[in-house]
């Protein structure tokens, strides 16, 4: 009877918890005054497909006009050679003549057995130029092959990742992003800005440790990274290193002054409002 009744009070007290969290959730967002997701990740992707889509279409056209030079040139080539050979034989079998009047050679046969040879000789020489300029041609037209299926690859990676980024905007809980953003870095290991997202999700879960390895990933792959220095800052704030919460906020407005009006919006830094630093950084805010 006594374990029935400890077990009775322990689910009231889990019930009354979650209804104050779900209130406490419910009047944030009643009180939000902008959106909570940046639009920039989506035009910046957006971008990013477009330039790597007018690439692709001027590598292609940049290749079949390089085609159409090169058979042109090639036929040119053929034509002068063959024009330069036609004339060569003649001036060859005329000085032949010339030396055989003037020599007495003794022999015609003899003498177009040696412009035969001479004839070859010359074609031989011709042939294995062209085989060197056609070997380097094919080695063209293969590297600019396989630059065509890279630029190809990339775009449908960028396309993965942008609908899994639309996913990440609309998905509700902070697991379900975890979610998402591991599908991102399993494509993308070295993407700063999943790693970041990453980190807020998790903090949202009360993972502070997970979260505070993430932003430090994230900044040992671009330490020029605002948003990364401004998520670790929040993540001080939860773990009450104070110091490291300035440094890193003075190091995310240096890169990025909007950060400014993101600290009175977090909750993670109310319990520092009446701190000095803080209190400069929002007067910074006042006079920008």
């Amino acid at each position: 009877m006594r374990k029935m009744f400890l077990l009775l009070f322990i689910l009231t007290n889990i019930a009354f918890a979650n209804t104050q969290k779900e209130e406490k959730i419910q009047n944030r967002i009643n009180n939000l005054e902008k959106p909570l997701y940046n639009p920039f990740v989506e035009n910046y992707i957006l971008h990013e497909i477009k330039q790597l889509r007018d690439e692709n279409r001027d590598l292609k056209i940049e290749l079949h006009e390089t085609l159409a030079k090169k058979e042109v040139q090639m036929n040119t080539n053929v034509v002068n050679y063959a024009t330069s050979t036609i004339n060569n034989m003649f001036y060859i079998i005329a000085a032949a003549t010339s030396l055989l009047v003037i020599v007495g050679w003794t022999s015609i046969k003899d003498t177009n057995e040696k412009v035969k040879n001479m004839i070859d000789e010359k074609t031989s020489k011709i042939i294995q130029e062209y085989e060197e300029r056609l070997l380097n041609f094919e080695k063209d037209l293969e590297s600019r092959s396989k630059q065509v299926k890279r630029n190809q690859h990339e775009i449908e990676v960028t396309n993965t990742i942008h609908s899994l980024w639309l996913r990440a905007s609309q998905e509700s809980t902070a697991a379900g992003k975890v979610e998402i953003y591991d599908e991102i870095l399993n494509i993308r290991p070295d993407e700063v800005e999943a790693l970041t997202y990453k980190a807020d999700a998790v903090l949202e879960m009360g993972e502070a440790n997970w979260a505070l390895n993430l932003t430090n990933q994230a900044l040992e792959i671009d330490n020029s990274y605002a948003n990364a220095y401004y998520q670790r800052s929040k993540i001080f704030a939860v773990l009450g290193q104070e110091e490291n919460v300035i440094l890193d906020l003075e190091k995310a407005i240096d890169l990025n002054d909007q950060y400014v009006e993101e600290i009175e919006n977090d909750e993670e830094f109310d319990y520092l409002m009446k701190n000095k630093k803080i209190q400069e950084i929002l007067k910074l805010k006042a006079t920008v």
